[in-house]
């Protein structure tokens, strides 16, 4: 039974006022109508969807102004479905709504990232057989909902003619393990993702699962996450939820057939519509839509690039409804008016908004060397100058504070790492003059680690006037136990924009963990997710000679 149309209610229609005020969407055009509907697949079962029609106004034009179709593993309720289908459907926008499989009403079981290839294309092949399809439609959604779009694109439909795509990975392998040691928020997302449907929890246990809102998070995750050995600690607070979480686990190597239906770099080297890319520095899944946006942009692809001073919930589409608007209005009816060029970048530090014609611009290398006395400096050290050294023991690990973290990240104070025994801290003296950074800072190390099981995380962070740290950019790696050790280790970091005002200083921090940003390193030659055998690693950094160094990609105009 197809269910009828059903008008929007007057509270709807106070809080899509509500929202569209907080967003700066501007005003309505007109009104909608809702349409209950189920999608058939190709093996048998049904989608959940919401079909948005706009009431257009009487002498307007007879077609809405596009249509936009939206994947969505989160349910459809008003937060959500306001923000990726309501505002455009109030602006003369057709919006299918679509529930991902497993989820909020779809039928089938849900396995993230395995089914969405198939599933987004029999969508399309659907759509076109509907009487109120005109032809063409774009994509639209953020993070899971912007990978679904990525999946759809692994093989792009001839009538696709736009995508908008914030804070979103292409690639589930790269997030999960692409640094060598496994991604923690895959736990507190699979908590969330296990929970979604269980009525029996409370609201605020639900609340606590949305990413962001970690300070009500369950204590009792935070125990499982602590705990080891940690795939072990996890199956206890898991029981028979979250399998996928499980498999993540037990395939550690991305090149694994069981990460191929989960990796869509083929979009990045098919696709030919007009994407736009939307980011935050403190996002987590920036660098690959910095990756994202370089691929394109080479190829020659019609791509846009926009990163603000954002987490991850923040670049979701809180400050960027009227961009996307002109974007799909440009691109679905050819009379919008999206004409912002390439890149548009907010440049922490001097709090500006810059437009470029791509990302990153041309700079000039600019090197800080590692000193004697935890200080960095434009001249060499001593020839005979002492190493550096810490200890991580990975009962007590190193903690992550602020950064790319899915809850609990952006730019935060991070002084307290200086406070600390198992992390190096190098600051500079107070610049003389601004000095500012565009792209990826890379830190060349002479390191080593005892035993060599080992892992680094790296961040650059602006010490303030007042003694103050805050952080701008990071990078953690797990390191190759085997390699030569006598040369540089590269380390090259998420890139980001920053102007280092004068007065301010810079601050290199080297730790071996970013827990619970990511599963610690253990010390030993045994699996780190099934073993509880710990040993505590000696890290040490060689300054003499100027061999570990900081190198700036800095602004030639400075």
């Amino acid at each position: 039974m197809i269910e009828p149309p059903v008008k929007r209610s007057f509270a709807g229609a106070v809080l899509d006022y509500l929202g569209t005020r907080y967003v700066g969407a501007g005003p309505e055009t007109c009104s909608y109508t809702t349409q209950a509907i189920q999608i058939p697949m190709r093996d048998g079962i049904e989608l959940a969807a919401d079909f948005y029609e706009p009431e257009l106004p009487h002498g307007e034009r007879e077609t809405p102004t596009g249509l936009i179709l939206i994947q969505c593993c989160y349910g459809r309720g008003a937060g959500i479905s306001f923000l990726n289908a309501r505002v455009f459907a109030a602006r003369g926008f057709q919006a299918l709504f679509v529930s991902t499989r497993g989820t909020s009403g779809s039928g089938g079981v849900f396995d993230p990232g395995s089914n969405e290839q198939s599933d987004s294309q029999d969508i399309v092949v659907w759509m076109r057989q509907q009487p109120w399809y005109h032809g063409s439609f774009a994509t639209l959604g953020p993070s899971y909902l912007g990978y679904s779009q990525w999946a759809l694109l692994h093989d792009p439909p001839t009538d696709c003619v736009a995508a908008v795509i914030p804070v979103a990975p292409h690639d589930q392998a790269w997030h999960a393990w692409g640094t060598g040691s496994f991604r923690l928020d895959r736990a507190s997302w699979s908590d969330m993702m296990s929970k979604r449907d269980d009525e029996k929890s409370s609201f605020l246990s639900r609340l606590a699962n949305i990413p962001g809102l970690s300070f009500l998070r369950s204590p009792e995750l935070e125990r499982a996450v602590g705990g080891l050995p940690l795939e072990d600690s996890l199956q206890k607070y898991f029981g028979d939820r979250a399998p996928w979480l499980f498999e993540y686990l037990q395939h550690p190597d991305v090149d694994d057939v069981y990460w191929t239906s989960r990796r869509h770099h083929v979009a990045l080297e098919r696709a030919k519509i007009p994407i736009l890319l939307i980011s935050g520095w403190y996002d987590t899944f920036t660098t690959q839509t910095i990756h994202q946006f370089k691929y394109l942009h080479e190829r020659g692809v019609n791509v846009s690039l926009i990163v603000g001073p954002w987490t991850h919930v923040q670049g979701s589409g809180l400050y960027s409804v009227p961009d996307k608007l002109d974007f799909l209005g440009e691109h679905l009816t050819k009379d919008g008016k999206y004409k912002h060029p390439p890149a548009r970048i907010f440049v922490t530090g001097s709090e500006q908004w810059r437009s470029m014609p791509t990302w990153p611009p041309p700079t000039e290398s600019k090197t800080l060397y590692l000193q004697e006395n935890n200080s960095l400096g434009f001249k060499p050290p001593v020839p005979d100058a002492s190493p550096a050294s810490f200890i991580f023991d990975p009962l007590a690990p190193t903690p992550s504070i602020g950064g790319n973290q899915m809850s609990a990240g952006g730019r935060v104070d991070d002084s307290a790492y200086a406070d600390r025994s198992d992390v190096l801290v190098f600051t500079s003296e107070p610049l003389s003059e601004d000095l500012e950074v565009l792209g990826a800072l890379s830190v060349h190390l002479i390191h080593e680690s005892d035993p060599p099981f080992a892992d680094l995380f790296v961040r650059i962070s602006e010490v303030d006037a007042y003694g103050v740290s805050h952080n701008i950019t990071q990078l953690y790696r797990a390191l190759e136990p085997s390699r030569d050790t006598s040369q540089p280790l590269i380390l090259e970091l998420q890139d980001c924009a920053h102007r280092f005002r004068v007065g301010t200083r810079v601050r290199l921090i080297v730790a071996g963990g970013s827990f619970p940003m990511y599963a610690r390193s253990l010390g030993t030659v045994e699996d780190r997710v099934r073993s509880d055998k710990t040993v505590a690693q000696k890290h040490t950094v060689t300054i003499s000679g100027g061999v570990s160094q900081l190198i700036l990609p800095a602004n030639p105009a400075d």
